[in-house]
């Protein structure tokens, strides 16, 4: 990556097709304490957000009803197109829905990494779930690049090496292990919607939970530092956990800037809270550091940071980066 103060975002010619923006923020479908907002309302708000609905409601529903009814006939996995030009197989999942709607779960994000990545770059996707980002960042740096993924539920990163397998994608190193803190080992919950599955907080499992596992965790900085390399970009989506896998990264956030990694962070008030962490330290985090801190568009461009608003506290993306994004 270029050591200079301003980094200029480009496409990368052939390497993905566009992406549509998805609608400002999407939602992970549980409510913050003590809201006031109905779980119907807030179904309702995050499909009216759907790029896909916007564009044809009446397609989105019957889409909806056909992606219940294959899961009711089987629950074996399914392989997608995606909008971007590779299939993926995947699971009953939150992401997996979001990808037979609309080609893609996150599409802001997507279109960021388009822009950003280049050949050659060394990325780590944390929270790599099935692989979806793992996979675009792999096409996106080449056989030169390397993809770092970590994920500690069993059933996800079976497709995630699955997904890997496939496609020939010599350049992405799998790690069925939690990224945290510190190097160790750390209760995992496994939700209902293996999407919200995370690292288990000071508090009794929830209703949701469905499996208790012990999983190897490692932070970011005794893994590269195993492997004397330094991450271009950080993708971390961790249900709430990301501060952990930020602490369990300082040489590297400490590191100056045109060295020191891009973060592209999941920032959920309620995947937070239900964490035990507070969402606004993980944006002080990060500018302790000396990063500047941005949201995305919908077309992915970085602009300046505004938390989500309440009262719907909308799942957004968000950036940092200690040298300036145009």
């Amino acid at each position: 990556m270029a050591h200079r103060q301003t980094v200029r975002l480009q496409g990368i010619g052939g390497q993905s097709k566009p992406i549509q923006p998805a609608g400002a923020g999407y939602y992970d479908g549980f409510e913050p304490p003590h809201s006031q907002v109905s779980s119907l309302a807030v179904k309702l708000e995050r499909l009216l957000h759907r790029e896909d609905f916007r564009a044809s409601p009446a397609r989105a529903l019957a889409r909806r009803l056909l992606w219940r009814l294959r899961w009711a006939i089987t629950s074996r996995p399914w392989r997608l197109a995606t909008s971007y030009g590779f299939p993926l197989w995947i699971g009953k999942t939150g992401s997996g829905a979001l990808i037979y709607y609309q080609g893609a779960s996150e599409p802001q994000a997507l279109r960021f990494l388009s822009r950003y990545l280049r050949e050659g770059m060394i990325v780590a996707d944390v929270g790599a779930h099935f692989g979806e980002f793992a996979v675009f960042c792999a096409l996106a740096v080449g056989g030169h690049g390397a993809v770092h993924a970590f994920e500690p539920h069993a059933e996800m990163f079976a497709l995630l090496e699955r997904n890997i397998a496939e496609l020939g994608l010599a350049q992405v190193t799998l790690n069925l292990c939690a990224v945290g803190e510190a190097d160790g080992e750390a209760e995992f919950w496994e939700r209902t919607e293996p999407a919200s599955s995370s690292l288990a907080p000071q508090r009794a499992a929830d209703r949701e939970v469905r499996r208790v596992r012990r999983v190897p965790v490692c932070s970011l900085d005794s893994y590269f530092a195993r492997r004397a390399a330094i991450p271009h970009l950080i993708k971390a989506d961790v249900e709430g956990a990301e501060r952990r896998v930020i602490l369990g990264a300082r040489e590297l956030c400490s590191l100056s800037p045109g060295h020191a990694p891009l973060w592209l962070l999941e920032y959920s008030v309620s995947a937070c809270a239900r964490a035990g962490e507070n969402a606004e330290a993980i944006t002080a985090t990060l500018q302790q550091f000396g990063y500047r801190c941005y949201g995305l568009d919908e077309e992915g461009t970085p602009r300046p940071w505004v938390p989500p608003p309440a009262p719907h506290f909308p799942t957004v993306h968000l950036i940092a980066s200690k040298q300036e994004l145009t």
